[in-house]
């Protein structure tokens, strides 16, 4: 049986920390750095795949900072949730880039242990399939190349229709409760999003017992069935949900 956690976080650009790296820098660019950002919201889906290629969910969590913008807080709970899952191999999309980075900087700040799967020292004979790792997909993709593909582009290519993933990329700070509902549907549906085109890359990887259109259905169907999403994210997955399955029975037309 092979675990997985899928993560995902969204962040947002710190004024004050801005402004210290001004005054340290003053050619910075305008909200360049990484170390600016803090995060406000994170999601962690987890989920398993057995040999002959079964999909089970264990279920999905997310953490938003909300009005108090308390990103310790935020932290605080996924890495609870991720020193809880060492059997597991937690996945990101771009986050060695991103998403380690701010966690790293948060441990850093608050005094948090790093949960096993970010820490710098690891044993060399580990596998990617290790349980404890950590795994970027978005760079297994690059797979040493100068050519990054967005994670929407790789989901656009094994089916996924392109209104699904509108506004994906841009995520702004909320305001108000709309705006955080928002934002806990945003980063729900981007871990399925994510356990999607891992499911799709471990079948071209040689996993048994795979289909990129059959698993999309099955984790879109299970998010939509098992979280309190906002009403255009529901209405987004139930479109996306029947257009796969019409999909995949024309394909068993087609085949019989």
């Amino acid at each position: 049986m092979r675990k997985f956690t899928y993560i995902d976080t969204e962040s947002a650009w710190d004024e004050g920390l801005h402004a210290a790296s001004q005054r340290i820098n003053s050619h910075l660019q305008p909200f360049h750095r990484i170390a600016s950002k803090r995060i406000f919201a994170a999601a962690a889906f987890d989920l398993s795949v057995s040999a002959d290629g079964a999909i089970s969910f264990e279920g999905i969590a997310h953490w938003s900072a909300d009005e108090d913008c308390d990103e310790r807080r935020v932290v605080r709970d996924l890495f609870h949730h991720l020193h809880a899952r060492t059997d597991r191999v937690v996945i990101g999309y771009g986050s060695i880039a991103t998403d380690v980075q701010l966690l790293q900087l948060a441990a850093q700040e608050y005094s948090l242990v790093l949960p096993e799967h970010f820490r710098a020292e690891r044993p060399r004979y580990q596998g990617v399939d290790s349980p404890g790792r950590h795994f970027d997909l978005g760079l297994a993709i690059k797979n040493g190349s100068k050519t990054w593909h967005h994670l929407s582009e790789v989901l656009v290519r094994i089916g996924l229709p392109s209104f699904l993933m509108a506004g994906k990329k841009h995520v702004r700070f909320p305001h108000n409760d709309e705006g955080w509902g928002d934002v806990r549907a945003h980063v729900q549906l981007d871990c399925a999003l994510l356990a999607v085109a891992h499911l799709a890359w471990l079948r071209a990887q040689g996993q048994q017992g795979i289909d990129s259109w059959a698993a999309a259905l099955a984790v879109l169907e299970w998010l939509r069935r098992n979280t309190t999403l906002t009403g255009t994210v529901q209405a987004k997955l139930q479109r996306t949900c029947e257009g796969l399955a019409g999909m995949i029975s024309d394909e068993h037309a087609m085949a019989a």
